[in-house]
């Protein structure tokens, strides 16, 4: 009886099943898509992570151990790829005699031993710049010093050793290169050597001869055999290494390099967890109600079908068995419809294909909604606690102020949204801890508090507000010679206020969910391209290494699409005894090409502090941590070492103009921005290294530009791997959450706003009838509906975008960690807010098209219903 009952429903009622079908349908697709982004973000967190690590372990054996007996142990170690033996050595220093007799002596110096193929083993390590890859190689800054290249002859002081340089190469991570094996955490990483020598091992000996040698092993495991999610990634390595550490008994220390990128990535992880509940799960919820929106559309035939039965003497349990077959009948179809829609945009877009237990959790979703949103309404009736049919069919629509907004409700939740919000903003908006040195990442949820705290405060504030609105009182009635009827019309919406105003409230949350994500989204992709643009310098940029003498050329970056081309001088440049990074800059024009930003310059704007070197010849601006550490204000001479043109430092007299805390291609900690004229002036060194191209071609005018070999042309539509960021959420992409939340948003936001209307329209089909009955022309009756329409359209629209305003902004900042550097306002998508509003206006205009079409059909079944 039961599957007669549910297939005579579908055959007789299929539009009913196939509309709710599809809105379950929504869901689940939206929960599996939602679920399989977030553990594809972790994958490619981690996958990106792991790729910055030209080398994973750095095994140093201990004072008095057998390296044999460490090798012997790493051949254990699960998931190993392979490892390389290199020994360290340091020298009193290396020298070097000119062509004209000059004897150039660098301080004390590094000889490394590298085995020939270490180059292929570990490609991140060591770029070549000019010669040979092998043999004698010098490091850049050591040539630098020595003014040597290949061919010249250098002493390696100590074991008076000489040796022909072969090449010189540049050395990207030597940060953890030459780390300290074994340094406490958070102990802080120590500068690496200034003068390095690389050399074979048959050499290594000889050039060493009587220092002291430490002996390590360069170590890669394989990274496919880690678990996906960075943080699990980091515990698995780090209970490897501790299980070597155990087989060498104290024989040797490790310099985890790759626990310590993963470790980084825990943070990205959590902010993107955050993003997925900030943005990804409001849409979801959002996707539940429209589904109970449609299944209420059969609610009232339901009612009279529970009634039949309930005349012939069917019990509540069977008939709640009888509706619940149907209502599982939708799940079920809904999760299939669901289910592959999923698997086929998983397809065609950034997803990732679901897993096995994504689909599951999907579709048991989908079932368990269809089920509880057919069955609730009903449940009163079910229990026998309805007065009669005919009352339970034919409500009347209440007009008192529902229980919530009498208890304020609305204005308790946006005064604590405003509270937290303030005490975020006190704490610097940090709502992902990590300490220094500490392998844990915390969530400050209680900052979360504010936008949890804002979206149902500004619901319940939208409603209000359209209560208020709509109970106004109605004017006086006039003549109406045109029969529009309007006081009538207007008293009517009067009376349906409540069903009218959370009709509004609906609206209003599906046009802010997606107009708030649409607004953060397009705020973060800005963002990741400015701190994108800041690492690579620009669009292109074309860079060799500081104090390089040769310098570029700048006409090699004039090729078709560059719109701008800028010159930088990088010069290395010791501050006391630090040595930073100084880059010599025309302030008049190096916003033509370089990224530029207010939050640059703290207490200032950009284009001040800018105006203001460009007015002092030797003015300087210095970054916050140099301004901290030496005491210096804005007005004080500081004296700088610079090298002249014999490749000795000197002493250059700056003026402090104002301080700096980002600059394109800068660190992020210390580093000093001047005049290029006047640094060239000063040390008669005109070299650039450095050339900043502003185009909207980037890869075809990299690809274009010839630069010299020991150049690097780089753009910012290159591999994230190859341009390391700040932010590794800023060096990805968010496209397939704001693909999924916007795609959804638009669907739902124009389906709420045509179910809405249509269930509007359906429970007011008896009020329409009895209008034709008394004589109502079609187009009076029309009148009524589309009167409705506009106050819904109209006030939902508009509250949609206030709230989308309050939220995206509370986003914004409360998640203010994402972005480096800040935004300095959110960035609004005009063209995608202009087409929600477009598919909303244009759901309620076909909807209550249709609905007005219906709603003129006066025939004996819609009269029996009198």
């Amino acid at each position: 009886m039961t599957v007669r009952y549910v297939l005579q429903s579908l055959r007789r009622r299929p539009a009913e099943t196939i509309a709710a079908a599809v809105s379950v349908a929504l869901t689940v697709a939206f929960l599996i898509l939602l679920g399989s982004f977030t553990a594809r973000t972790g994958a490619r967190l981690t996958l990106r992570a792991a790729d910055r690590v030209p080398v994973d372990w750095q095994v140093q054996v201990t004072p008095g151990s057998d390296p044999a007996a460490a090798a012997a142990a790493l051949r254990g170690v699960p998931g190993l790829l392979g490892f390389r033996a290199v020994d360290y050595a340091k020298v009193p220093g290396i020298s070097s005699v000119s062509p004209d007799g000059e004897t150039r002596t660098t301080g004390a110096a590094y000889v490394v031993s590298l085995p020939d193929d270490y180059g292929s083993f570990a490609p991140g390590e060591i770029r070549r710049l000019v010669g040979a890859a092998g043999g004698v190689v010098l490091q850049q800054q050591t040539a630098s010093n020595l003014g040597a290249g290949p061919g010249t002859t250098v002493t390696v002081l100590g074991a008076r050793q000489r040796a022909q340089v072969t090449g010189v190469a540049d050395l990207p991570n030597a940060d953890s290169f030459f780390q300290v094996v074994g340094a406490p955490a958070g102990s802080g990483a120590s500068a690496p050597p200034d003068n390095v020598l690389l050399v074979s091992p048959a050499r290594f000996a000889a050039l060493t001869s009587g220092a002291t040698v430490v002996h390590q092993f360069h170590v890669r495991v394989d990274r496919a055999t880690l678990p996906t999610d960075p943080a699990k990634a980091a515990d698995e390595v780090t209970r490897r290494a501790n299980h070597f550490i155990a087989a060498v008994a104290g024989g040797a220390l490790i310099g985890d390099n790759l626990e310590t990128s993963l470790s980084a990535a825990r943070e990205d992880a959590i902010y993107a967890r955050l993003l997925v509940l900030l943005l990804g799960v409001p849409g979801l919820l959002l996707a539940g109600v429209v589904t109970a929106l449609v299944v209420s559309l059969r609610n009232d035939r339901q009612r009279r079908d529970l009634a039949l039965l309930r005349l012939r003497g069917v019990g509540p349990r069977r008939a709640a068995i009888l509706l619940g077959g149907t209502a599982l009948l939708d799940g079920l179809l809904g999760a299939a419809i669901g289910s592959g829609a999923a698997l086929l945009a998983s397809r065609l877009g950034p997803y990732g294909n679901p897993s096995a237990s994504w689909l599951i959790a999907g579709a048991l979703a989908g079932v368990l909604l269809a089920v509880a949103t057919e069955l609730a309404p009903l449940a009163g009736t079910l229990r026998g606690t309805a007065p009669t049919v005919q009352a339970g069919v034919n409500p009347l629509p209440s007009t008192r102020t529902p229980l919530v907004l009498r208890l304020g409700l609305d204005i308790l939740l946006l005064a604590g949204s405003a509270v937290v919000f303030w005490l975020t903003a006190r704490a610097g908006y940090q709502v992902v801890v990590v300490p220094e040195g500490v392998p844990v990442a915390s969530v400050n949820y209680a900052a979360l508090l504010a936008p949890a705290l804002a979206w149902p405060g500004m619901a319940l504030l939208i409603w209000r507000i359209t209560l208020l609105i709509l109970n106004r009182p109605a004017r006086i009635p006039a003549a109406d010679p045109s029969g529009r009827l309007p006081d009538l019309r207007h008293d009517v919406v009067r009376r349906r206020r409540v069903r009218v105003a959370r009709g509004v409230t609906g609206l209003a949350i599906a046009v802010a969910v997606t107009v708030s994500a649409a607004v953060f989204t397009h705020t973060y992709d800005q963002q990741a391209r400015l701190d994108t643009a800041l690492t690579v310098g620009s669009d292109v940029a074309v860079t060799l290494p500081p104090d390089t003498t040769t310098g570029l050329n700048p006409a090699i970056a004039a090729v078709p699409g560059a719109a701008a081309v800028e010159q930088v001088s990088h010069r290395l440049v010791y501050v006391g005894p630090d040595l930073q990074d100084l880059y010599g800059i025309d302030a008049a024009t190096i916003g033509r090409a370089a990224p530029l930003q207010d939050a640059f310059t703290p207490g200032s704007t950009i284009r001040t502090a800018l105006h203001r070197l460009a007015a002092t010849p030797d003015g300087a601006l210095l970054s916050q941590e140099t301004l901290h550490d030496y005491q210096l204000h804005t007005g004080d001479t500081v004296q700088l070492r610079l090298k002249d043109t014999r490749g000795a430092y000197r002493k250059i007299r700056f003026h402090v103009v104002g301080v700096i805390t980002e600059f394109a291609t800068a660190p992020r900690d210390s580093f000093v921005v001047a005049n290029r004229s006047y640094i060239t002036a000063a040390t008669g060194l005109p070299a650039v290294q450095t050339l900043l191209v502003r185009t909207d071609r980037p890869t075809t005018v990299a690809a274009a530009i010839h630069a010299p070999a020991a150049a690097l042309v780089n753009d910012i539509t290159a591999p994230r791997v190859a341009v390391p960021s700040a932010s590794g959420l800023a060096a990805g992409s968010l496209s397939g959450l704001s693909r999924l939340t916007l795609a959804f948003g638009i669907l739902l936001a124009a389906a709420s706003a045509g179910l809405v209307l249509v269930v509007g329209a359906a429970q007011r089909r008896r009020a329409t009838t009895a209008l034709a009955v008394l004589g109502a022309s079609t187009r009076q009756r029309a009148g009524f509906l589309w009167t409705e329409a506009r106050a819904l359209t109209i006030a939902g629209t508009i509250g949609g975008l206030a709230a989308a305003a309050v939220i995206a902004a509370e986003l914004i900042k409360v998640l203010n960690g994402i972005f480096d550097p800040p935004p300095q306002h959110p960035a609004v998508p005009w063209p995608l807010a202009a087409a929600v509003l477009l598919a909303v206006g244009a759901s309620a205009a076909l909807a209550t098209a249709l609905a007005t079409r219906w709603a003129g059909r006066v025939d004996a079944s819609r009269l029996r219903d009198l």
